[in-house]
């Protein structure tokens, strides 16, 4: 199901119909977050950060995310916008395959390449 509506139909409007103030919006908003227990003043651009990082945590492209928030490049939105925690990572087993190789390479690990490198170094 996607959420639709007309262009001129506002997303914060007051009881009235009429757009809220942005300074109302600030308002209400760190509010919020002092009710939410949260220990430092939330604003209305942490909601691009967190916005950024949910949907890269649930697969969205880079592309897309980039575009949303109207920036020139993917370096500067993930330098500046995603906001990832330890348990954000590959899943352990995961990792543990990458350590064992890569058992569809077209030719065999070049294994003991590095150790010769430290022996000749020496």
């Amino acid at each position: 199901m996607v959420a639709t509506a007309d262009d001129d139909v506002l997303l914060f409007a007051g009881p009235d119909g009429l757009p809220f103030g942005r300074s109302h919006l600030y308002r209400v908003v760190r509010a919020a977050g002092e009710r939410a227990g949260i220990e430092w003043p939330v604003g209305l651009h942490g909601l691009r950060h967190s916005c950024a990082s949910i949907m890269f945590r649930r697969g969205v492209s880079k592309e897309a995310i980039r575009k949303m928030l109207g920036h020139h490049s993917w370096d500067f939105t993930a330098s500046t916008y995603l906001h990832l925690n330890d348990d954000d990572l590959p899943e352990t087993d995961f990792l543990d395959a990458l350590e064992e190789g890569n058992t569809r390479a077209t030719r065999p690990a070049e294994t003991g390449r590095d150790e010769a490198a430290a022996v000749e170094a020496r």
